[in-house]
């Protein structure tokens, strides 16, 4: 099986941001809709914009969507990772609805974008999912 480059560099980025997060190579806070942010500025490319819900509630179904909206500058690729799973991103900004397993398990987003010259910048975020009470 052939790995696309992007899905090896976005695997080397989650590296990278779970080494960062025990360094002072990123920053880490939450942000004003109480989800956790960490960003990783590796290349030239920013992120000036990614909203993630910190809770989304699910329903009665197994898996519920979570609405992202993001915006970059500077960048050549675009990604976003939801708990590992790559979803390629059509441009600079953009919003859509991912999908998410409904467990009560904490969900990882991580927006990740290669510059020209193939050097990373990712944020991340947590997503909690409420389950219903039955």
């Amino acid at each position: 099986m052939r790995r696309s480059p992007l899905l090896g560099a976005a695997l080397t980025a989650m590296l990278a941001i779970a080494v960062a997060s025990c360094s002072s190579g990123g920053s880490s806070d939450a942000s004003a809709d109480g989800a956790t942010t960490t960003t990783v500025p590796r290349g030239s490319a920013k992120i000036t914009s990614f909203e993630v819900p910190a809770n989304v509630q699910c329903g009665a179904e197994p898996s519920t969507t979570v609405h992202v909206s993001y915006a970059t500058s500077g960048g050549a690729s675009y990604q976003l990772l939801v708990d590992g799973r790559p979803i390629n991103l059509d441009g600079a900004s953009g919003s859509l609805n991912a999908p998410v397993h409904c467990d009560p398990i904490a969900h990882t987003f991580v927006l990740y974008v290669l510059d020209a010259s193939k050097k990373p910048t990712s944020e991340t975020k947590y997503v909690e999912t409420a389950l219903p009470a039955f």
